[in-house]
């Protein structure tokens, strides 16, 4: 199978280029929370919703690669599933950039199997990205948000710091590397910060990473689609 290729806009301080990022490997991560009570409550965020909690923390999961995209719009097969913010890790050619994403997740089947509930959805990335060398001292700092759709309403999903999950290096010196799977090409979902108002199933995800240092952001969002189904 021919693996993705995602156009995406490489963002520095003095210039934007074009960058063409091959997916040979597409990893998430989980339970990354630095404040074991605020990961806690993560925990039992979703074990309200029926979903179990981890056997160790933090987990690594790798998925298929055409999961990965870059598309405004995304199909599912099911009501119950929700987007979640995360920062993204990209490898490629000895160089790492950061991004930031959505890990879609359907949460019914989560209930029975967090990797098969991951594996049913896309993975979206926004279109751009920026080094990491710009970032890393300021790390603590970026903010990631996202906004939903409750009923009619607009409503804002979550917002923390970087600081409050595990940084880049930590998550990547984290992956087991006796696997035998590619480092070059590999896309990282970071994990994610807690919800502000418990999980909510919409037809609509918006997701942002903002640089207060840098003043600089990168903004994106994409329609959720429930495929009917005749069985």
């Amino acid at each position: 199978m021919n693996k993705p290729e995602l156009n995406l806009t490489l963002q520095t301080t003095s210039a934007t280029e074009q960058l063409t990022f091959t997916v040979n490997r597409l990893v998430c991560a989980g339970w990354v929370g630095k404040d074991r009570a605020a990961l806690q409550a993560h925990i039992e965020e979703l074990a309200h919703h029926g979903i179990p909690g981890p056997g160790r923390t933090p987990i690594y999961m790798n998925y298929s690669a055409y999961l990965a995209t870059t598309e405004p719009f995304i199909d599912v097969v099911g009501p119950d599933s929700s987007g979640e913010v995360e920062y993204v890790i990209l490898k490629q050619d000895k160089k790492t950039y950061i991004g930031v994403g959505s890990d879609h997740t359907d949460r019914e089947m989560e209930k029975h199997s967090i990797p098969g509930s991951k594996q049913m959805c896309a993975k979206v990335l926004a279109p751009v990205i920026w080094p990491y060398e710009e970032v890393q001292d300021h790390w603590d700092q970026i903010i990631i948000r996202s906004w939903t759709r409750r009923e009619t309403d607009r409503v804002l999903y979550q917002e923390d710091t970087l600081g409050t999950i595990l940084d880049a290096e930590s998550i990547l010196n984290g992956l087991p590397a006796d696997d035998g799977l590619p480092i070059d090409g590999m896309l990282v979902f970071s994990g994610t910060v807690s919800t502000k108002i418990g999980l909510i199933f919409s037809d609509r995800f918006d997701f942002e990473m903002q640089d207060p240092v840098l003043k600089r952001s990168i903004q994106y969002g994409y329609d959720i689609r429930v495929l009917p189904q005749y069985l």
